[in-house]
């Protein structure tokens, strides 16, 4: 950022900063002195002070350009000529604005085109007060594309069981940018990718279990099914039925028959197998015989006067 740029947005002059400078040339000392003068004539008490101070070195910045813009420099003198500061100043916004579109657009075109710096473009079309209806239609289509790409690797993170808490806070920033459906559909994706993420949890850790013959259902497996039992989605469904049937069909294989003939109550590990296979309406083979298991040893324990929870 140059010295003419620092000095005006730190003291407060926007307008007059960013439309000077975005001049790339000053045309000599007529021109530079000029749109100076006349931001120092506009400037409040506390401006005048700042901006005085650093006039031979913004004098110096401006002559020095090697580049420049007739067009810029035209509008910028055609400002300076206002002779009230409140027309001036409204002269500058518009500038501005006006800058800021050609600049925009031109960002968000090359994006489109080549897929190339999504972010900056991102960036200038979520945190610019753009006011140019062509720019706004630009970023909109820009917002649309990224919004597809989001969702398109959320998906893949969801599925692997990845965690997506980043990339769903700018998808989600990104959606509301949109239109209040696309924000509810973003919302219910990253809740999926969050239950992706402790339905993963929950399958390793019954696996290791398995592996490793420790007759125990985690506890990641209950945080997993409620969080999946509180989604809609056949996403959702699917993966519920996944979880159950590895936290509770493979574990309960080991887990029942190690400990229901043995027990004199109805054991945790084995109360949780039960009721788990009832609830999911777990159908394969494996897990009807664990239910004939739990029922036959409900009976045998009813008989010596155990209930099982109403619930189970």
């Amino acid at each position: 950022m140059n010295t003419f740029n620092r000095m005006f947005f730190a003291s407060g002059l926007v307008a007059f900063g960013l439309g000077m400078s975005s001049t790339s040339g000053c045309g000599g000392g007529d021109y530079c002195s000029t749109v100076f003068n006349k931001a120092v004539e506009c400037a409040s008490p506390e401006e005048k002070a700042l901006v005085e101070g650093l006039k031979d070195l913004v004098m110096k910045d401006c002559r020095e350009k090697k580049d420049r813009d007739p067009e810029e420099e035209k509008a910028d003198l055609e400002c300076a000529k206002k002779s009230a500061c409140d027309e001036y100043k409204k002269c500058q916004q518009e500038l501005s604005d006006k800058k800021q579109a050609i600049r925009i657009k031109k960002e968000v075109e090359g994006a489109l085109k080549t897929g190339e710096k999504m972010e900056d473009a991102l960036s200038s079309c979520k945190y610019s007060d753009i006011k140019d209806e062509e720019v706004k239609k630009l970023c909109a289509d820009l917002f649309k594309k990224s919004i597809d790409a989001a969702i398109k690797e959320l998906e893949g993170i969801r599925d692997s069981g990845g965690d997506g808490l980043s990339k769903c806070f700018d998808l989600q920033a990104t959606a509301e940018k949109v239109s209040p459906e696309e924000k509810t559909k973003a919302d219910a994706l990253c809740k999926e990718v969050e239950a992706g993420k402790r339905a993963k949890e929950a399958l390793d850790e019954a696996k290791k279990n398995l592996d490793g013959g420790t007759n125990e259902v985690p506890f990641q497996c209950s945080m997993a099914v409620e969080d999946l039992e509180k989604l809609t989605s056949d996403w959702a469904k699917n993966k519920l039925q996944e979880v159950a049937k590895g936290c509770y069909v493979d574990l309960g294989k080991k887990i029942l028959p190690a400990q229901v003939d043995k027990m004199l109550i109805c054991e945790y590990q084995v109360e949780q197998v039960y009721k788990a296979v009832k609830k999911y309406n777990l159908k394969d083979a494996e897990a009807r015989r664990l239910d004939h298991q739990g029922r036959r040893q409900v009976r045998r324990l009813q008989v010596s006067g155990f209930r099982p929870p109403k619930h189970a």
